[in-house]
């Protein structure tokens, strides 16, 4: 019986029979249910290149899972072929290889070239920001390691989990390692060897975190480092320096930092943080001739539009807030007035649900209409903030109103 490729299997072809390498192999985890085991996930591919996600369910998984190997061939017949129409597919294939009870297993014990040891869908920096908060597809990053956090230990649905976080420098997106994936790297090895390290990031959901894409890891995640491919020997060898620092980090996040009785206390790491850097989160209130609506500025668009950082700011205004916290700085006031071009980034909360606070992405020019605001200007929309105050306390009262009455109805 001749193989048949893996472009050639359908739902119509039966008693298929393939050779096909297992590239990468991992449990699916049903996080909202105790982690129990959903199903045995691979990637296969064969002498054509092409790639297919195959699953075996729960109650069969551990029947074929003894049998199976990362890296190894096999040929493998009887299974079923579905369409992939579900999320988080690993690959770009319309079908599914889904084993049963009958699907046969045999090892190739010889050496065959001809299949690919590796291959990725590696994303292009476009490809990664469409796929912002869209799970149909996971993603495939390379590049180089800028840095390594450390490992961290938070609690998220009740149970502790490890995280890590990374950065690659093309583009410079941030990747968070979660669970057992934080620890695939070997943070001796690259305090002992020179760099630079081309790491490949397989799996991986796109989020944003203040205006900023970043990749988060899935149960499908794994990592490889200066792996024998072109894809890794043509970016070494567009970096000619001999060796390349890897940052070590100290646990990121952003956890609230409190002033104590003249102290800083962080809650999150139950100690005395020797400082704190501030950080912009400004909303605003913004119209158009169509309406108007509420944004909200992270550092990036905060500081381009002030000229201030965040920390320069405080420590002008360390004095005023002193006196009254609620004092809205004067340059931040200045902004009031003056028209500016932006880029937002809309999530689920905004398509699905309708939330009127958009994050801006990037602002992408500067005051299109100037309007000098000096301090006669700010006095003068002064009364517009304090309405905009007003009318976002009073829309919070309301919907506090619907929220009491819908629980009085159930």
């Amino acid at each position: 019986m001749e193989y048949t490729t893996l472009k050639q299997i359908s739902r119509d072809k039966n008693n298929s029979k393939v050779k096909v390498r297992v590239l990468r192999m991992w449990d699916a985890i049903n996080i909202a249910n105790n982690h129990d085991l959903l199903s045995l996930d691979m990637i296969l591919v064969d002498e054509e290149g092409t790639l297919i996600h195959a699953s075996i369910r729960k109650n069969l998984a551990q029947i074929y899972h003894p049998q199976l190997n990362e890296g190894s061939i096999y040929t493998i017949t009887n299974f079923l072929v579905e369409e992939n129409k579900g999320n988080y597919r690993p690959v770009y294939n319309k079908f599914k290889i889904l084993f049963n009870s009958i699907t046969s297993i045999s090892k190739f014990s010889g050496f065959d070239h001809s299949i690919p040891q590796s291959q990725f869908e590696f994303a292009d920096y476009g490809t990664i920001a469409s796929r912002c908060y869209d799970t149909t597809y996971l993603t495939d990053v390379i590049g180089i390691l800028d840095y390594i956090g450390a490992i961290e230990e938070i609690k998220t649905r009740g149970r502790l989990t490890k995280l890590r976080n990374i950065q690659l420098l093309n583009k410079s997106i941030q990747t968070t390692l979660w669970g057992n994936t934080a620890q695939q790297i070997d943070d001796d090895f690259y305090k002992t060897n020179k760099g630079p390290f081309v790491v490949i990031v397989t799996s991986t959901i796109v989020k944003t975190f203040r205006g900023d894409y970043q990749l988060s890891s899935t149960f499908a995640t794994k990592l490889y480092v200066n792996l024998d491919i072109p894809e890794v020997a043509e970016i070494r060898n567009k970096y000619t320096i001999v060796h390349i620092n890897v940052k070590e980090l100290l646990p990121k996040g952003l956890p609230k930092i409190q002033d104590v009785k003249g102290v800083l206390w962080c809650e999150r790491c139950k100690n005395e943080p020797k400082f704190a850097v501030p950080s912009y989160r400004i909303q605003v209130q913004v119209q158009d001739e169509t309406g108007s609506t509420t944004f909200i500025l992270f550092d990036k668009g905060a500081e381009k539009i002030i000229s201030k950082t965040a920390k320069e700011l405080a420590e002008m205004q360390q004095e005023i807030l002193k006196l009254d916290e609620k004092i809205l700085p004067k340059e931040i006031q200045k902004i009031i007035g003056n028209e500016y071009l932006f880029q937002l980034h809309l999530d689920e909360y905004n398509l699905k649900y309708g939330k009127e606070n958009y994050t801006v992405s990037k602002i992408l020019e500067m005051e299109i209409s100037h309007r000098q605001n000096d301090s006669s200007k700010v006095e003068e929309h002064q009364d517009t903030m304090e309405e905009i105050v007003r009318k976002s306390k009073k829309d919070k009262y309301i919907a506090s109103q619907k929220k009491r009455n819908r629980r009085n109805i159930c």
